[in-house]
């Protein structure tokens, strides 16, 4: 089970099944106007910022609804699929290729060019984590953190959610791969973390730590955010595949 939408589950699914898996995608999690859905638009009308930050599709998708007619700075995106995101949308991104989250994201920029005393607008999901965010005001930056989207849990009765759910109620799915705090919250609401009889993995050690808070023990964690190193989790932890 992949708790991402197919089109993000698909990497994953390709690179689990040479362990016999059969990746399912389960969108748990969906997004939501930001409580402010306003914020961001002023922000940008607003400008006086060097740098845009964006570290999901999800906050590409916020921008280019956003920007209406303003010019934007340059933008620096995590992975290509936030940047066909906003490529899209018509807005360029530079990309560092070493940029794998929002973390790395921050360093890459940091380490390539000056951000002291500019401002850097960083659009992101409601209660996002702060590390890249500390990462550039420690290197000087000031840095607008706005909410433009909120990641909420899926309805329950969600026809896409319908034979995933089934599946792990039943106590049918082998693993269940997991890629954010936000996933294990609507996988407890939904399912219940306890009932569920999968081992799991996760995306990386963030995710683990909310996973163990729920009372899952022996969590497969993959040392880089990529499809590949799920898979190489999955493989060393659990005896799948050849």
């Amino acid at each position: 089970m992949i708790t991402r939408e197919a089109d993000a589950a698909a990497p994953y699914a390709a690179a689990l099944a040479p362990l016999g898996l059969d990746g399912i995608a389960l969108p748990v999690t969906c997004t939501a106007p930001a409580r402010d859905p306003d914020e961001l638009a002023r922000a940008v009308e607003r400008g006086g910022y060097a740098l845009i930050v964006v570290a999901s599709a999800h906050a590409a998708a916020a921008l280019a609804a956003a920007r209406g007619h303003a010019a934007l700075p340059e933008v620096w995106a995590v992975g290509p699929v936030t940047a066909r995101a906003l490529a899209a949308a018509g807005i360029p991104a530079r990309v560092p290729p070493v940029a794998r989250d929002a973390t790395s994201l921050a360093h890459a920029l940091v380490a390539e060019r000056a951000v002291a005393g500019h401002r850097v607008l960083v659009p992101r999901a409601e209660g996002g984590r702060d590390e890249a965010i500390a990462i550039l005001r420690a290197a000087g930056a000031e840095v607008d953190a706005i909410a433009a989207y909120r990641t909420v849990t899926a309805a329950a009765d969600e026809p896409a959610l319908a034979h995933g759910l089934g599946l792990l109620r039943r106590g049918e799915v082998a693993v269940c791969a997991v890629f954010a705090p936000s996933q294990v919250d609507a996988l407890d609401a939904l399912v219940g973390i306890r009932r569920i009889t999968a081992r799991f993995a996760a995306i990386g050690e963030t995710t683990a730590a909310a996973l163990r808070r729920a009372g899952v023990a022996g969590v497969a964690v993959a040392d880089a955010p990529t499809p590949e190193r799920l898979a190489k989790a999955v493989r060393a932890v659990y005896p799948l595949g050849s």
